[in-house]
C-alpha cells in the first residue's frame, strides 16, 4: 500500500501545502516564532511541536505591524504568509521530496536532516472546516533499518472545538533544547498512534486561574510496532506548558511511559497503576504486575527583560524511582542560553546547550552517577528507543553532548545554519550493546554548515560536514565528510 500511495502522488502535480499543525524540523519557522516571542509581539507557548497553525494565527491576530522593527516584519511576513497558506481549506495539495547524502547524520537535533543515502517522498494533503487529511510515502534508498518504503508524517485529524485530535505518524519535539531533547524528539523516526492537543492556547478566562497565561496539553498514545525484547508496546506521552504574563517564563511538564506489549499487563487498571506512579516493584506493586517504564519531568525557558536579547533554559528529565518509594531517583539534565540580534539584513539566534544523559541521583540529580540506567529498563530490555534510535536525545544514554549554533536567516527568508558539538558518547558503566550508537566509550567531534533558500522552482536545502572520532578502547579514530542536499517542490 505504501509503494502504491508513493507511486500515485509523485504522479500528482506540485501545490503548496495545507496542514493543521507545524511539524518539527522548520528552522526558519521556529527562528521567526520565536523572534516575534521574545520581542514580546506575540504570546503564545513555543516548547511543543507540532504547533498548530490555528494557534499561530490567533497568535499574530493582535499584533501591531507598524511598531515592528525591520528583522520583526520580515519575520511576521513569513510567519503570516506561511500560516495562510497552511490554513486554506477545501484545496488538495501535494509536495515532491528529492534528496540524497554522503554519510547521512546519525546525531540529528531539531534540524530536519536526510536520513539515509537517498529519499524519495511524495505528500498530498486536503484541509476542511473540520477534517484534515495528510498522506505521505517516502522511498528510502539502503535503509539504515531496511523499512524502503515509510509512511512518516502521515496522518487524519478532526477539529472538536479547540482540540485537535490526530492518527497516524506524526514527529514531536518537547522542550526548549535546541540540539536535543531529553524525554522526546525527531531523533527516532515517528511512531504510529493516535493523539489531541489544544488548537489556540487561549488563556483562561477565570481570574483565578488567568495567572497561567497561554496554555496548551498534548498527549498521545502509540504503539512500538519495530523488533523489540516485548513486541508491540505501547508508548504514551502527556505534556502541558504556559506562559504566565509578563515574567518571559515558559515553562514545561512532560511525562512518557512504555507499557503494555506481549505477554505484559495491558488492562485499564494497569493503566491507572501508570498514570498514579504504582510502577516500582517490590515497593509499590508486585514485580509481575509492573505496568512500564516511565521518564517525567520539567522544562523552563526565560527570556530576560528590559529587551536584554538573552534566554536561559533548562529541563530536567526523571528516570526510574526510588528504592524506598515513588519519588524520582535519577535525573538527566540539559542547560542553554540564547543570543540574539540583527546584523545588516540578517537577523541571527546562537545557542550553547550542554545535555548529560547519564543518570545522576540525589534530589535534583547532584549526586552520583548511575551508570546503564538513562533508557534502559529491566522488563522493556529494548529500551527507550524505535527502530535503532534513540526516542530522546540523540546521543543516547551516558553521553554528554557539549553544541554551539547560529542560525541566521536574510530579509528575503534565506537561511544558514552553523552547528558544533563535541559529545562524549556512552561515557560511564560497563559495555553497553542496546546503545545505539556505540557499546563503549566514543568522543565525537561535529561541524555542519547548512543553507535553505527559496526559489522560483522549489525549496532547496544543502549541507556540508566533518566529524571526528575517537574509540576510547581501541584508541582508534576516524573522521568523514558529510554531504546532502534536498529539493522540495514548495
Amino acid at each position: 500500500m505504501a509503494k502504491l500511495l508513493l507511486a500515485l502522488l509523485v504522479l500528482l502535480p506540485t501545490y503548496s501545502m495545507a496542514a493543521p499543525l507545524s511539524a518539527p524540523g522548520d528552522l526558519r519557522m521556529r527562528h521567526d516564532l520565536q523572534l516575534l516571542s521574545d520581542s514580546g509581539v506575540i504570546n503564545t507557548t513555543l516548547t511543543a511541536w507540532p504547533v498548530p497553525f490555528g494557534d499561530i494565527y490567533a497568535a499574530l491576530m493582535g499584533v501591531r505591524v507598524q511598531s515592528l522593527s525591520p528583522a520583526e516584519l520580515s519575520a511576521y511576513r513569513r510567519i503570516r504568509d506561511r500560516t495562510r497558506l497552511e490554513l486554506s481549506t477545501d484545496a488538495l495539495s501535494s509536495r515532491l521530496d528529492l534528496s540524497g547524502s554522503i554519510n547521512a547524520r546519525s546525531i540529528r537535533s531539531f534540524e530536519d536532516t536526510p536520513r539515509d543515502e537517498g529519499e524519495v517522498g511524495a505528500h498530498l494533503s486536503w484541509l476542511g472546516e473540520r477534517f484534515s487529511v495528510n498522506l505521505s510515502a517516502t522511498a528510502v534508498a539502503n535503509p539504515f533499518d531496511g523499512d524502503d518504503v515509510r509512511p512518516d508524517g502521515t496522518y487524519i485529524g478532526v477539529a472538536l472545538g479547540n482540540w485537535i485530535a490526530t492518527a497516524g505518524w506524526q514527529e514531536r519535539w518537547w522542550g526548549p533544547g535546541r540540539d536535543g531533547s531529553l524525554i522526546l524528539s525527531s531523533n527516532a523516526r515517528p511512531t504510529p498512534g493516535v493523539a489531541i492537543q489544544r488548537n489556540v492556547a487561549a488563556p483562561f478566562e477565570t481570574r483565578w486561574l488567568g495567572w497561567i497565561g497561554p496554555w496548551t496539553v498534548t498527549s498521545f498514545m502509540n504503539i512500538l510496532d519495530d523488533d523489540r525484547f516485548i513486541n508491540d508496546a505501547r508508548l504514551f506521552g502527556i505534556r502541558g506548558s504556559f506562559r504566565p504574563p509578563k515574567t518571559g517564563l515558559e515553562i514545561g511538564v512532560s511525562r512518557t511511559a512504555m507499557w503494555c506489549g506481549d505477554n505484559r499487563p495491558c488492562s485499564l487498571s494497569t493503566f491507572g497503576d501508570l498514570l498514579l506512579g504504582n510502577d516500582n516493584r517490590g515497593v509499590n506493586i508486585d514485580p509481575a504486575d509492573e505496568p512500564g517504564n516511565q521518564l517525567g519531568g520539567f522544562d523552563l525557558r526565560w527570556s530576560l527583560p528590559k529587551q536584554i536579547p538573552v534566554a536561559l533554559y533548562m529541563q530536567w528529565i526523571g528516570e526510574d524511582g526510588r528504592r524506598c518509594g515513588g519519588a524520582i531517583g535519577a535525573w538527566l539534565r540539559q542547560f542553554g542560553v540564547e543570543y540574539w540580534g540583527v546584523i545588516g539584513d540578517l537577523s541571527y539566534r546562537t545557542h550553547l546547550e550542554v545535555s548529560d544523559s547519564t543518570c545522576r541521583e540525589g534530589g535534583f540529580g547532584f549526586s552520583d552517577a548511575k551508570p546503564n540506567c538513562s533508557y534502559g529498563h529491566s522488563v522493556y530490555r529494548t529500551g527507550y528507543r524505535y527502530d535503532g534510535r534513540a526516542i530522546g536525545h540523540s546521543a543516547d544514554g551516558d553521553s554528554l553532548s557539549y553544541s554551539f549554533g547560529s542560525t541566521l536567516v536574510q530579509s528575503a527568508g534565506h537561511l544558514w545554519n552553523i552547528s558544533l558539538r563535541y559529545m562524549e558518547i556512552n561515557r560511564t558503566g560497563a559495555p553497553d550493546i542496546r546503545h545505539t550508537l556505540t557499546p563503549t566509550p566514543q568522543e565525537l567531534i561535529d561541524l555542519q554548515i547548512a543553507h535553505d533558500r527559496q526559489m522560483q522552482y522549489g525549496r532547496l536545502y544543502a549541507g556540508l560536514g566533518f566529524s571526528q572520532l575517537d574509540d576510547l578502547v581501541t584508541g582508534t579514530s576516524t573522521s568523514d565528510i558529510a554531504v546532502f542536499i534536498r529539493w522540495s517542490s514548495n
